[in-house]
């Protein structure tokens, strides 16, 4: 690690995009105690939190209020109670109603049927009009600059494939055979009208980070790496090429799964991060081998999961930071990260003790 004087957060996660490296690894833990959330309402994550102050680098993450498939023409929505604790969500395009069945659960509900399950569903989605959101960015930046030294600033975006969290799972997957003109028809329309709301921000100069979620979605076992290629590459490498035309702006990508076989095709779409890279069992990602095949193109993020984090032992909390460091840092690109922020509510007293050993093993090891 460098020896110069100490970075800002800021300073060191830009570093680490760029495959420098910086003064000590950057860690995240996707929390952010200096911005009102529910976890900082609930007292469980009060010793965390503070523990974020002093250990974490910090995000602020502002995400884009993109609207019902990424616009915000006002469409009618009546809710209605079924039996066994489920409620119909019902909108009323120009073309006529489709329908989502959700049923609640502690951490704000579970979705049991999509918007689309058929055809005319698609044109029914594709009636609302495109009214683009304009957003005040006014509380963006005033909180960009009191928490400067602080923070990270970051934008999240749900890029165009987030159009399959929309259609049935199962419907998706036959539809990639039977169907993909109605898949294109609605991933062409979700880019440019994404592409509205990313020059928007850009424009604004928001930043510097842009975050992406997806790719994940067109992952095996449920799409082939042929769709991966159509449904991803060949829109968030556009996305991606019009971010960078703007200066000191950068990419992450967010895609969870079995991503190994597609690190080469992560890293050719031009982003400067790629996470949470899913060790095995879960995932299959080894990150000496994803350092050695990609990590002079891209920072790596990763590669704790979630539940070794919360639920293992003190000593094996500092293993995994020690090994994950070991292999990922050399050279610079890499910041350590969790599978997942933590999200249980309360959080057991367990897993703060090791999130907050976690953040101590980081800083240990980050030097």
């Amino acid at each position: 690690m460098s020896t110069e004087a100490a970075m800002s957060t800021e300073e060191r996660v830009l570093t680490a995009l760029r495959c420098e490296p910086p003064d000590t690894v950057p860690v995240f833990i996707y929390l952010n105690p200096y911005v009102e959330s529910w976890y900082t309402q609930e007292p469980s994550y009060s010793d965390v939190l503070k523990a974020c102050e002093k250990y974490a680098d910090v995000i602020y993450d502002w995400s884009f209020p993109a609207g019902f498939f990424h616009t915000i023409a006002p469409v009618a929505t009546e809710s209605r109670q079924l039996s066994d604790g489920l409620t119909e969500h019902i909108s009323h395009t120009p073309a006529g109603p489709i329908t989502m069945i959700t049923k609640a659960d502690w951490r704000g509900g579970g979705t049991i049927k999509r918007w689309i399950t058929r055809p005319e569903d698609v044109e029914r989605v594709l009636s609302i009009p495109f009214v683009p959101a304009h957003p005040d960015l006014t509380e963006f930046f005033e909180t960009k600059k009191r928490l400067s030294g602080k923070c990270v600033a970051q934008v999240t975006f749900a890029d165009p494939i987030c159009i399959a969290g929309m259609v049935d799972e199962m419907v998706m997957a036959i539809w990639t055979i039977e169907h993909r003109d109605l898949i294109r028809r609605l991933l062409d329309v979700a880019f440019e009208r994404l592409l509205e709301q990313l020059k928007y921000c850009l424009d604004n100069d928001m930043g510097p980070i842009y975050y992406f979620n997806g790719p994940e979605y067109a992952l095996p076992p449920l799409m082939s790496p042929s769709d991966f290629d159509e449904f991803v590459i060949e829109y968030d490498t556009k996305l991606i090429d019009l971010i960078h035309s703007y200066p000191n702006k950068y990419v992450i990508v967010h895609s969870h799964g079995r991503v190994s076989k597609f690190l080469e095709k992560f890293a050719g779409m031009g982003m400067d991060g790629l996470n949470v890279l899913e060790p095995p069992p879960i995932g299959d990602t080894i990150l000496s081998d994803a350092k050695a095949r990609i990590g002079e193109r891209v920072c790596l993020i990763g590669n704790i999961q979630y539940d070794d984090l919360a639920r293992g032992t003190e000593e094996r909390i500092e293993q995994l930071v020690a090994e994950a460091i070991a292999q990922g840092a050399p050279g610079g690109g890499f910041i350590l990260s969790p599978c997942a922020s933590p999200y249980e509510r309360p959080l057991p007293e367990k897993a703060a003790k090791n999130f907050i050993h976690y953040l101590k093993m980081a800083r240990k090891y980050g030097q």
